[in-house]
């Protein structure tokens, strides 16, 4: 069994196209890591690298949904349609992974994304093979199947599992890839910042996520009025369910994501309503009146602020990442 570092991934990729163009026999492909290890940044790093060398790949990887600095759950993201669905979260559904409940539907979900991919794609990802799938759930009967079909597959697995999911699924001879986090958490570097503001400033429609009425988290997309340094302006309705949301919980979070680089920046901070008149027709857009008839006076039309106060990013291309402070004062 053969080890590879991180460094380059490119190895990796080389080694998965020698496979997939019969320049070296077809094998299953490991990608190790610890809890918060870094697995799905690189499975992402590497998707990247596969379809700008037009390599057809499907599956599912799973990213982490974070609340602040806590993880509250995780998301699949379908690599063949690049739709991103909810998997794992705290409330209790159907079946519990740890502190984690899935849902029945969720993991069919899943299994169809895999399935659906293997007599069209050269490359399938499984994110992750665990505790449940070593028990026969979860994805355990989409990954049996995957591996007597056709494509690389690529299982993201944890270090601990490792020789269990190799003698459950009878894997003999895999190429494993060992991950070592790329994730920054160190004090806020100018390039990191730089880089930060970068990505959000390459998307104009981001998803604005308040604290929803019966307590969990609710997303919607929204267009980016303006970004002003550390702060974001958006146009909205007074009336809107957002508007009494921030009233009643300012924090919210800002998610931009590129899903054809897989770059994504996480934005936390406070939103607030704004209904300066001199504002309001400082911003005001003429393809607004179709939603505000009477233009900036219109009385239903309001501004929104967040301020950011820290955030998250991921450059999908390259692995940067990190963890970025902006304000020291979350209050105000």
């Amino acid at each position: 069994m053969e080890s590879r570092r991180t460094s380059p991934l490119k190895s990796l990729f080389d080694e998965v196209r020698s496979m997939i163009e019969g320049r070296s026999p077809r094998r299953v492909v490991l990608l190790v890591g610890g809890i918060g290890g870094g697995k799905t940044a690189a499975g992402l790093r590497l998707l990247s690298l596969l379809r700008q060398a037009g390599i057809p790949t499907g599956g599912i990887l799973a990213p982490r949904i974070m609340k602040g600095d806590e993880t509250i759950g995780y998301s699949v993201v379908d690599v063949a349609t690049n739709t991103t669905h909810p998997f794992a979260g705290l409330e209790p559904q159907d079946i519990q992974i740890g502190r984690y409940f899935v849902s029945r539907d969720s993991i069919a979900r899943a299994h169809k994304a895999v399935l659906n991919v293997c007599s069209s794609c050269d490359v399938v990802f499984v994110d992750e093979v665990g505790r449940l799938e070593l028990k026969g759930g979860g994805h355990a009967p989409a990954v049996r199947q995957l591996l007597h079909a056709g494509p690389v597959a690529i299982l993201l697995v944890r270090d601990e599992w490792v020789d269990e999911v190799r003698q459950t699924f009878g894997i003999d001879d895999p190429l494993m890839f060992r991950v070592e986090t790329t994730f920054d958490r160190s004090a806020s570097t100018p390039a990191g910042i730089r880089t930060f503001w970068q990505i959000v400033d390459e998307i104009r429609f981001p998803l604005l996520v308040t604290q929803g009425d019966e307590g969990f988290p609710e997303s919607r997309p929204m267009a980016l009025v303006e970004r002003q340094e550390d702060r974001l302006w958006f146009a909205t309705s007074r009336a809107s369910r957002k508007i009494r949301q921030v009233e009643k919980d300012p924090r919210v979070s800002v998610l931009f994501v590129d899903t054809d680089r897989f770059n994504y920046a996480t934005l936390h901070g406070n939103a607030f309503v704004v209904t300066d008149p001199e504002l309001g027709r400082s911003f005001w857009q003429e393809a607004w009146r179709d939603d505000w008839p009477d233009g900036p006076s219109d009385p239903d039309y309001v501004l929104l602020r967040v301020d950011v106060v820290r955030g998250h990013y991921l450059r999908g291309a390259t692995g940067e990442s990190g963890i970025v402070d902006i304000r020291s004062d979350i209050s105000s």
